[in-house]
């Protein structure tokens, strides 16, 4: 399905509009909008069925544009590309790998970009053993409420390896192996980096039944600091003559777990002779049985303590418009601080100015600023602390990186300008959002004639227009408009998981303000599905409910897994990612700064 804006304003006669597709062979036109139009305004979006390309998988073709009226006679072209988008194609086994003996089952489902299951026959799938043989087939196979599901019983003695199953083009693989499911495994937890400066380490050695039940036992643990084996040592340094190591032993609590708080002091962490990094081993001994398990781990040492970027800021600014924007604050672990002070030093000219700023809980520090007296190049720079600038041989100094930003003045003929403030965060589904747009439209470009000015806002996902917002201002004698309104926007699954908005306004001189902005949204569908045990936990044996939710008319296939199974291999599982619109093969939404046909 397609999908064409026609926005008309300012009409002072009746007109005749007319919107064409035509194939450029002109074997064909069809008529997508052919109607008189006596108001003075028209706002109208034509859904139409696109026609499959003459030749191949896409073909180009002329979109005209007709207006005729007394005084009036306007005719654009514009080239369109009409793609044929076919259903992406998914498989997915019961599970990752299998023993000998063992029956795979898999399902095939097809979807095509609004996540709508294809009912169309299959013509072949195909599974393939190790050695690329074909050791099964399915002709014309023919989904149930657009899912198939499939087995092959292995044999006794099957080839190991990688078997692949194919349908449409779309591979997915299984392996065939020996294996045991781990009843037990032992896991070191250590935090992802630490810093030149930080005292202390939190080590953790937990000990867990694949039931999630805690191991209790003798826990032997090292720690160390390898020397740099490429960095040249001089003849009478002995201050790194080897590995910098300390042992840690004790017994696991209830829990399961064996904690440390570890001194960082012997391991020299200023020191640039040894690896930026700590490796972590650590076994446990089960009590009673014996039995031992042993992990490792380890910690890169990094030299950055924090860092602050910007956010949400735009490469330009309008002048008369406040520019806003945000730092963020993190630090080497990823984590984000709060309640710390940010400096925003503003520079344009000749002019300085320092501002303070303290971060939130999530990190951030926003700001709005004024661009009135603003001309030219303006850079941004956001600071934490200034760094030491001394050098010390085989020292490693504390780093404090900060943030620039050069922004260049917005142009517009008459300095009319439109902004539209972005929505930070992921947006939730099923709740609507007030997008707050600021304008200064000076007098010189309302003319005399026009009472009110519409604003205009496209929401674009999936590569197609979804819905359109207006707003209209009336315009008073003799003076020009500057201010701020909101527009209330609503946030479903269609726009899931980014969209865009393309705001315009076209003042009587012809001249459009224009501006947009991304929004990224929640990952959600249109099923509402839910799945969940009448119990957290329970004996084997012992009955449970299983409870599924879902919008009504949907179809829900379920499978049941050893947990293990799942954990052998993670990334083949079927996931909220792997049927993103990107996937599915969505085109990009048009882009936010071109403007519609004038």
């Amino acid at each position: 399905m397609g999908t064409v804006s026609v926005h008309l304003s300012d009409l002072n006669e009746t007109v005749q509009v007319s919107v064409r597709l035509e194939k450029g062979d002109g074997s064909s036109t069809i008529t997508l909008l052919e109607r008189e139009v006596q108001e003075p305004h028209l706002l109208e979006i034509v859904h139409f069925q696109v026609p499959a390309p003459s030749r191949g998988e896409q073909e180009v073709t002329d979109l005209h544009v007709s207006i005729q009226g007394d005084s009036l006679q306007f005719s654009e072209r514009k080239k369109v590309l009409l793609q044929v988008l076919e259903p992406r194609t998914f498989v997915q086994t019961e599970k990752a790998i299998y023993k000998a003996g063992q029956t795979v089952k898999f399902r095939i489902i097809s979807l095509d970009k609004d996540f709508v299951p294809s009912t169309r026959k299959l013509l072949l799938v195909t599974l393939q053993d190790p050695n690329g043989n074909r050791i099964a087939q399915w002709r014309d196979v023919m989904p149930q409420q657009g899912i198939v599901e499939l087995s092959l019983p292995l044999s006794a003695e099957p080839a190991l390896g990688t078997y692949t199953i194919e349908v449409e083009g779309t591979r997915h693989s299984f392996s065939v192996e020996e294996y045991m499911l781990s009843k037990a495994s032992v896991t070191i937890e250590l935090p992802p980096v630490v810093t030149v400066l930080d005292e202390t380490l939190p080590l953790r050695v937990c000990g867990r039944y694949t039931n999630g039940k805690p191991i209790l036992g003798k826990v032997q643990a090292i720690l160390c600091r390898q020397q740099n084996s490429l960095d040249y040592q001089e003849e009478n340094d002995t201050e790194r003559d080897e590995n910098l190591c300390i042992e840690l032993i004790g017994r696991t609590k209830r829990n399961g777990c064996f904690s440390r708080k570890v001194k960082m002091a012997p391991f020299n962490l200023t020191h640039s002779g040894y690896m930026m990094s700590l490796q972590a081993t650590a076994s446990l001994v089960e009590e009673g049985t014996g039995v031992e398990l042993s992990a490792t781990k380890s910690c890169n040492i990094v030299s950055e303590i924090a860092v602050v970027t910007f956010e949400e800021t735009d490469a330009t600014y309008m002048t008369g418009i406040p520019y806003a924007g945000q730092m963020l604050l993190k630090a080497a672990d990823g984590s984000v601080l709060k309640n710390e002070k940010l400096q925003l030093l503003v520079s344009h000219g000749d002019v300085w100015k320092n501002q303070t700023f303290l971060t939130d809980k999530s990190g951030r520090a926003s700001f709005e600023l004024d661009t009135t007296s603003w001309t030219g190049t303006v850079t941004l720079r956001g600071l934490f602390k200034e760094e030491d600038p001394s050098y010390v041989h085989e020292r490693i100094s504390p780093r404090y990186p900060d943030a620039t930003r050069q922004l260049q003045p917005f142009y517009s003929e008459s300095q009319s300008f439109l902004k539209i403030h972005s929505l930070g965060g992921e947006l939730p589904c099923d709740q609507a959002q007030q997008l707050l747009v600021d304008y200064v439209i000076p007098r010189e470009a309302l003319g005399s004639g026009s009472k009110s000015l519409d604003f205009i806002f496209l929401v674009m996902a999936k590569g197609t227009v979804t819905r359109i917002l207006q707003k209209g201002l009336d315009l008073r004698a003799g003076m020009g408009l500057k201010g701020s309104f909101s527009v209330e926007l609503p946030i479903s699954a269609d726009l899931a998981p980014s969209a865009k908005v393309l705001g315009y306004t076209v003042l009587p001189s012809g001249e459009m303000a224009a501006d947009g902005t991304l929004l990224h949204v929640a990952k959600c569908f249109q099923n509402k599905v839910k799945l969940a045990f009448s119990q957290d936990r329970a004996l084997p044996g012992s009955k449970l409910q299983l409870q599924v939710q879902a919008a009504p008319g949907s179809l829900c296939a379920i499978r049941a897994v050893d947990q293990s199974m799942l954990l052998m291999k993670p990334e083949a599982e079927l996931s909220i990612d792997t049927v993103s619109p990107e996937q599915l093969g969505c085109p990009p939404s048009p882009s936010l700064v071109s403007p519609p046909l004038s």
